[in-house]
């Protein structure tokens, strides 16, 4: 589950993303593994909404996602974890920005 998310999370297929994730989640939505894929399964919402330009939507779940994944940095499960929420990190300055900030570069998640 984890691996075929990355690979359409880096396609741009973010919703398909998503849905992997949510895939491995659910067995484990009280495990310790629940915060890495509720933050992963967030970040590729927050992309989503980025691409409905509903900045509301994308700074929430971009914030919400990064917290998640917090405590797994630097890396988890062979992924750059820190490169990731970096990357958030940038999106959420670009969104604090008054205008609309067109053709942001969505994040890429690294294999260690």
């Amino acid at each position: 589950m984890i691996e075929r998310g990355v690979e359409l999370f880096n396609a741009g297929r973010f919703w398909e993303a998503h849905e992997a994730w949510e895939e491995g989640w659910l067995p484990d939505r009280h495990g310790p593994e629940r915060g890495f894929y509720k933050g992963m399964i967030q970040i590729a919402a927050g992309c989503l909404h980025y691409g409905r330009r509903n900045r509301r939507g994308a700074q929430n779940k971009w914030t919400s996602g990064r917290q998640y994944l917090v405590p797994y940095l630097p890396e988890h499960r062979g992924l750059e974890l820190a490169g990731l929420v970096a990357d958030v990190d940038r999106l959420l300055a670009a969104l604090d920005e008054p205008d609309w900030p067109e053709d942001l570069v969505m994040p890429q998640i690294q294999r260690r």
